[in-house]
């Protein structure tokens, strides 16, 4: 399943290499990322903290996704894994964008049941009338299932972009 994510451009992989040690990148990490498990929070967006990003790392790897906020009509899907590797004066950050989450398979499994019975009633009815529906109602699927496909790509995408750019942010300012 992970190779089709990755096809359909759900999943992303991206290599960011920054000129610092890995220790400091740590510390600039914890500095800059709120201390989290990345779980569910309640009322996460009433939260007070000036950090775009929760997460947490260890030596070599690090787990991130950003912070939701009040009114934050952007807000991201994606979560981000990856792993530091310190090659002589430069690190270089594996990571892995995730866009798509399992809970998200029973929304897909719910909308492509539902057009299953809308097909199948029209289908087996028979009548002129019903059918002359069956393209809108293609239509309107393809929208139900395009628009969150579309969200989530964009959401990887804009992650990789904006992570790139703060890692090196990080790194760079004082």
């Amino acid at each position: 399943m992970n190779n089709f994510l990755r096809k359909i451009k759900l999943v992303k992989d991206i290599t960011i290499q920054l000129p610092v040690s890995k220790i400091d990148f740590i510390q600039k990490f914890r500095n800059n990322v709120d201390e989290s498990d990345l779980g569910y929070v309640p009322f996460e967006v009433f939260q007070s903290s000036r950090n775009e990003y929760k997460g947490n790392i260890e030596n070599n790897s690090f787990d991130l996704k950003r912070r939701k906020r009040l009114f934050d009509t952007g807000y991201s899907f994606a979560k981000v894994n990856g792993n530091l590797i310190q090659e002589n004066d430069k690190l270089v950050i594996d990571a892995e964008i995730i866009g798509f989450r399992k809970r998200m398979i029973i929304f897909f499994a719910f909308i492509v049941f539902f057009y299953l019975i809308a097909f199948t009633g029209m289908i087996l009815t028979g009548d002129n009338v019903s059918l002359i529906f069956l393209p809108f109602l293609l239509f309107h699927m393809s929208i139900m299932l395009g628009i969150p496909y579309f969200v989530i790509r964009r959401s990887v995408n804009r992650m990789a972009y904006n992570l790139e750019r703060d890692f090196h942010y990080w790194v760079t300012k004082n």
